[in-house]
């Protein structure tokens, strides 16, 4: 059986990162290619064994349509089986490959309200012509009413080669924020909320980069708060082994994989409620939910991480079979099956 993944691009964000891994996977089973629209270096390290297609479109916009359209089609009948991540390559994909006969199953990885109208349009005409399709949380499971075959599928946590159920971890009073510092993550919540709470003598470090930085390191100087901005960091997994506490302040979020890999590593967690979110944390019990999206209320609920014992970070540790990879890996399989 041969494979291919297709995906916008693979620079450094979360669904490249389940991409890169899942593909990783597959490709020890099956001939597996992986397609991208771009040049760069993947971001993320893939398995040898994976026949990396990386394609330079043309820069206008209706010549790059239609070069896609054109190389999709021309690899995908190549392949019997498509998989495509994120809504716009889906939908895109689902174009591109009508009449081939190729079985097409297509990944959602940001919550299903938080694309335009236009571009859900587009997806309630072609997403039922997949043959199935895998979300991230029980409420993008009920939405999809309109494809027959799906599955929730969570994210698989990234770093399994490494990691160690033995392994113990040395914390410091530290709290981490991972993510692209573009507005939909909500760094700026993050920061105002850190002017809020009594942090003691935790120290704030903030991992990623992205069109917001200058904007966000001056924000943290006009609200003279202590905090490092460390840039994008590959090995993030050194940081999640020391950090106490990591929140997520995100505005919109299918999954966050940062909130799944911090379970491993035992760090409270505490986040603004997302979908993703809530399918992730039951407030007080594996984390911290705060009741909506205002620095005062995250505030309150890193106060809550800040001030509480282990036995929150005990719990979250608890559902770890939920995110292993051999487990997402055979759900892909039962979904493709049933596809």
């Amino acid at each position: 059986m041969k494979i291919c993944f297709v995906i916008s691009n693979l620079r450094g964000g979360g669904a490249e990162r389940v991409i890169s891994v899942l593909s990783s996977h597959f490709a020890d089973f099956y001939d597996t290619s992986l397609v991208y629209f771009e040049q760069e270096k993947p971001f993320y390290e893939l398995n040898p064994k994976i026949n990396l297609i990386s394609l330079k479109t043309p820069k206008n916009r209706i010549l790059k349509i239609l070069y896609k359209i054109f190389k999709i089609r021309k690899i995908s009948a190549k392949h019997d089986i498509i998989i495509s991540f994120m809504d716009t390559t889906n939908i895109l994909v689902l174009f591109s490959c009508v009449f081939l006969g190729k079985k097409i199953f297509i990944s959602e990885h940001s919550s299903y309200d938080a694309i335009g109208f236009k571009l859900g349009l587009l997806r309630r005409i072609f997403y039922p012509f997949s043959n199935g399709l895998s979300v991230l949380s029980k409420q993008d499971f009920e939405y999809f009413t309109f494809v027959k075959n799906k599955a929730i599928i969570y994210n698989p946590f990234a770093f399994y080669k490494e990691f160690s159920e033995q392994e113990t971890f040395n914390k410091e009073n530290l709290i981490i924020f991972v993510g692209r510092l573009e507005d939909i993550k909500g760094c700026d919540i993050f920061l105002n909320a850190l002017k809020i709470a009594d942090l003691k003598d935790f120290r704030v470090e903030i991992l990623g980069d992205g069109s917001k930085k200058n904007e966000l390191e001056s924000l943290a100087k006009n609200l003279n708060i202590n905090v490092k901005f460390l840039g994008s960091i590959k090995e993030i997994q050194n940081f999640y082994k020391r950090a106490k506490i990591i929140v997520s302040s995100s505005k919109s979020e299918g999954l966050s994989n940062v909130l799944i890999e911090s379970i491993f590593y035992k760090c409270l967690r505490v986040a603004t409620p997302t979908n993703g979110a809530k399918e992730l944390i039951n407030d007080g019990v594996d984390g911290f939910l705060s009741k909506d999206f205002s620095p005062n209320e995250l505030a309150k609920s890193i106060q809550k991480a800040i001030n509480c014992d282990e036995k929150i970070s005990q719990n979250a540790y608890k559902n770890i079979a939920n995110f292993k990879l051999e487990n997402i890996y055979q759900k892909w399989l039962d979904l493709i099956k049933k596809g």
